[in-house]
């Protein structure tokens, strides 16, 4: 809890600045259109507790129904694949299963066979650039994409969950160079976090993770004034935002999410860089 008050602080000196905001103001951003018929489980990093992985096997079809495909090729980490899809099985999951490949054989039939049946998919943590590349573009990121919409679940953590959202913060500053050291982001300044295309799962909802225990909320509050009309949800390590296809979020974990809402400009220009913040424990539910 004690974290969780540190970040708060951090955020209220923040927005005291610039957020004076009267009970009769609206909010204003981008609606979220949601058409698939899956469930999407973003993990905010940290351990991959059971709460969480029970999530996706449930929202998967249930431990005997369930046919899960871990895709650990944001990770360098060769057995990470392996090692993740044995913990689902650990909880039942018994037709858990992982792919590792090279990237130019993705598209091969074996590797694009290992799809055919999954009712949800876990990314795993690590580069989002890196799973982007190796997935953009592919015949495999398409039928990935298509199992999502005819109502499969797509969890992932860490980067798994960065790269879910259409805007994605690749953890980097801009104009910083790849053998360069990103700063700490602890000033509000203008295109100074790098962003880059992500899968688009999420359309008008930017995504942060590992939130509170690595203080990102000055990092996630530039990328939104980067891009108004955009909302932010910041997820805490060991907590998973559920997005339902009703347009319903809940949390599950231990941990809780923040999700900023910009307030509608006045025509005077006031509330011009206003937010409204709700910050999400583990039950709680949203409407998006």
């Amino acid at each position: 809890m004690k974290k969780i008050f540190l970040a708060l602080g951090a955020i209220t000196m923040l927005l005291t600045y610039s957020c004076k905001c009267d009970k009769g103001e609206q909010l204003e951003f981008l609606p979220e259109n949601i058409t698939a018929k899956g469930t999407l489980v973003i993990e905010g990093g940290g351990d991959r507790i059971a709460p969480i992985l029970n999530k996706i096997i449930e929202k998967g079809g249930g431990p005997e129904k369930c046919k899960l495909l871990v895709i650990p090729f944001a990770s360098q980490v060769e057995d990470t694949g392996e090692r993740q899809a044995a913990e689902f099985r650990a909880l039942g999951c018994e037709n858990a299963d992982f792919i590792l490949c090279p990237k130019d054989s993705i598209d091969n039939p074996e590797n694009l066979s290992k799809l055919d049946g999954v009712t949800a998919i876990f990314l795993s943590g690590g580069d989002q650039s890196r799973l982007k590349d190796f997935l953009n573009g592919t015949k495999f990121f398409d039928k990935m994409l298509q199992i999502y919409k005819d109502g499969g679940v797509i969890g992932g953590t860490s980067a798994g969950a960065a790269i879910q959202s259409r805007i994605m913060l690749t953890g980097r500053a801009a104009n910083v160079g790849p053998d360069e050291e990103s700063p700490t982001f602890n000033e509000i300044k203008s295109n100074w976090v790098e962003t880059k295309e992500g899968f688009g799962f999420l359309d008008n909802i930017i995504i942060d993770q590992h939130f509170i225990a690595r203080r990102r909320q000055v990092r996630l509050i530039n990328v939104l004034l980067d891009n108004p009309g955009y909302r932010g949800i910041g997820i805490d390590e060991e907590c998973a935002v559920v997005v339902n296809p009703d347009k319903t979020i809940e949390i599950v974990g231990t941990g809780c999410a923040m999700l900023f809402e910009p307030y509608k400009k006045g025509e005077d220009g006031s509330n011009a860089h206003s937010f409204k913040l709700t910050v999400l424990y583990p039950g709680d539910k949203y409407n998006i």
